[in-house]
């Protein structure tokens, strides 16, 4: 028995052990391959398990309010199967896409010792420059003509919202510290404006990073300085828009905006025609049953009885809608009080997490206006596991939840 018990506890400091890796591993991989990161969620979880840290769940669960609400909102996709009439394989599609809320109570105890929690930094920092790197090599040629086209590892969208919240980073990075570093950070700011608006043209990205420009003005300048940040970023938007050659998605989506809006709506095949013509089926969905929806996996089925001459689609490309849609009103409301716990939260935290989990929830929340990021499988993660690094911060949760190193 005593050499059966060394061998259990044995293993189980190996596991404590590789249970740091295991994270950092998964955070740098949601970066370059849904295939390894999906891999690695899965050991993540089964260290979770082993390590019995779902006995903690319940006062993590107490703690820790956006990890409450997050269950809260899977648990009301679970109970929504009862009124759906959607197929196994649509509702089996919805709980996989979301299972990604289910990650931040997991996440959370594999961050909150102060060296977990500084590599997990130090490891989005050398994701998002690699990233950056990479998407410099790809249009410059080096992987190839066909990716020149499309310079970022993973889509364009992705790419834009992980690289704005980077920049966001680099600029408080620029106000807290010495002046190496402040040179370092504020050049790689630089790269991540060029990239966005030069580089890879993504224009969810480039909305995102000019709010988060702006919440940054409102946290850290003065009244002055502020101004001036303003004026300068009205200025190269003006002349970007009016005279740079890579401002052509720009105009593309104003143009068809105009058309979409018109008495008789043209140009719906386009990406913004498309969203529009999303929405405003959507919308005609939520009209029908606005307090329940229709149920878990219920929206391609519903979205077929309306879409007219509009393609087939899963993903609305906006979060809200595509909640409402299926969970109505009140699931809405649920995922709601999920992004409000968060916002309440990050005012608790110390900084910089206090900061920088303001500029999570709004890259967030603009993003989801015109995509579904927690839907996503690489934003979904992303998100997760941001939100659990960022929140792990809470000085209640080091004692009690920390992995025991």
């Amino acid at each position: 028995m005593p050499t059966s018990e060394n061998s259990l506890n044995q293993l189980k400091t190996h596991i404590l052990r590789f249970s740091t890796e295991s994270i950092l591993l998964l955070l740098i991989s949601i970066y370059f391959s849904t295939a390894v990161s999906s891999i690695l969620s899965i050991i993540v979880i089964l260290v979770w398990l082993v390590l019995g840290y779902y006995k903690h769940l319940p006062n993590l669960l107490k703690t820790h309010p956006p990890a409450l609400w997050a269950t809260l909102v899977y648990g009301y996709f679970l109970f929504a199967i009862t009124y759906s009439h959607a197929t196994i394989a649509d509702i089996s599609y919805t709980l996989t896409k979301y299972i990604e809320l289910l990650f931040i109570p997991i996440f959370i105890p594999f961050l909150t010792t102060p060296k977990t929690h500084r590599l997990a930094w130090r490891v989005f920092v050398a994701a998002s420059v690699l990233t950056l790197l990479a998407s410099y090599l790809m249009a410059f040629g080096c992987f190839g003509e066909v990716l020149m086209l499309n310079a970022s590892p993973k889509s364009r969208i992705t790419h834009g919202i992980l690289i704005a919240y980077f920049a966001f980073y680099c600029l408080h990075k620029t106000s807290r510290t010495n002046l190496t570093q402040k040179i370092v950070f504020g050049g790689l700011f630089i790269l991540c404006w060029h990239n966005l608006f030069f580089i890879v043209n993504g224009r969810t990205g480039q909305f995102v990073l000019v709010v988060l420009v702006l919440l940054f003005v409102n946290q850290k300048l003065s009244l002055k300085q502020g101004g001036i940040t303003v004026l300068t970023l009205v200025v190269f938007i003006s002349l970007f828009y009016c005279y740079s050659e890579k401002a052509q998605r720009l105009h593309e989506g104003v143009i068809n905006t105009q058309a979409f809006f018109q008495p008789i709506p043209t140009q719906t095949d386009s990406s913004m025609g498309l969203r529009y013509t999303f929405w405003r089926n959507s919308l005609k969905l939520i009209a029908e049953r606005p307090w329940f929806g229709y149920g878990t996996g219920g929206f391609v089925e519903a979205y077929n009885q309306v879409k007219g001459i509009s393609p087939v689609t899963k993903n609305p490309h906006n979060e809200f809608l595509r909640i409402t849609v299926e969970t109505g009103l009140i699931g809405l409301t649920v995922y709601l009080a999920f992004l409000l716990s968060y916002i309440k939260t990050a005012f608790r935290l110390p900084e910089p997490e206090k900061l920088l989990a303001q500029g999570l929830i709004t890259c967030l929340v603009i993003s989801s206006i015109f995509n579904s990021p927690i839907m996503d499988h690489t934003e979904g993660h992303w998100f997760a596991l941001l939100f659990a690094l960022t929140s792990s911060a809470l000085p209640q949760h080091s004692s009690k939840l920390a992995l025991p190193h």
